[in-house]
């Protein structure tokens, strides 16, 4: 059986995760735009590139974090 502990670890991630996607939609209207300007394709790709790199590790850190600091915080009041 699940304990409190993991349940309440998950739930801090999917927090995250659904808060940083409400982030990442309104970045992405911003790179549609400059997507839409740039003529120079090569430069948008690598720069794509790297923003999923940091989105990805941001994202692992984040789901970690917040599930940590939600276990801590139960942990405190329980």
């Amino acid at each position: 059986m699940i304990s409190a502990n993991t349940l309440i670890f998950m739930l801090g991630g999917l927090t995250f995760l659904f808060v940083f996607s409400w982030f990442k939609k309104a970045a992405i209207s911003v790179f549609k735009k400059e997507l839409a300007s740039n003529v120079d394709e090569k430069s948008v790709w690598s720069k794509l590139f790297q923003v999923f790199l940091v989105d990805w590790f941001v994202c692992i850190l984040g789901v970690f974090g917040t599930g940590v600091v939600f276990v801590a915080i139960f942990n405190q009041l329980y």
